[in-house]
């Protein structure tokens, strides 16, 4: 399975899970199998392209049989294999699954109450800024900007 330069390439890992290839694992090499990512792997095998109804299959059985316990399990990488192919349909066919990245909120960009409290408030995270952008009104911000001590025209540049 492995290509010139010893890479496993990940399009025929993510292959033979969709064609629940059990046997796969035993087959690779020591090499190979320090190669497989199976942190990696839980994001691409959880993201397939098709129906709605097959991806949100894909996602139910990836959550219950693989994800549920795979910091207890992380040690047992044959039966992290064997849990990767089960999530897979039973059509045995090979997939198409799309990265999803991570996705960063950034409150301050959205409007101008969430920058200026991010600007107030500097140690807040990031879901506390939104928190607090949704449950004050832009009224609210103001009076709160004035107390501070911000003169009126400062307060219309920032808000």
């Amino acid at each position: 399975m492995a290509t010139k330069n010893n890479r496993l390439p990940i399009k025929d890992i993510l292959a033979a899970i969709d064609m629940k290839a059990t046997n796969v694992w035993d087959d690779l090499s020591d090499d190979e199998k320090k190669q497989v990512s199976f942190y990696l792997l839980n994001r691409y095998a959880s993201a397939i392209k098709g129906t709605k109804a097959k991806q949100e299959l894909t996602i139910l059985k990836t959550n219950e049989y693989y994800n549920k316990n795979f910091f207890t399990l992380s040690k047992h990488k044959k039966l992290l294999w064997l849990l990767l192919c089960a999530t897979q349909d039973d059509d045995k066919t090979i997939k198409w699954h799309e990265w999803i990245g991570y996705k960063f909120k950034d409150s301050a960009g959205k409007n101008k109450t969430a920058k200026f409290l991010k600007e107030v408030f500097p140690n807040l995270k990031e879901d506390e800024i939104e928190l607090l952008s949704k449950i004050n009104t832009a009224k609210d911000v103001k009076a709160y900007a004035e107390q501070m001590g911000m003169s009126k025209e400062a307060i219309k540049k920032i808000l």
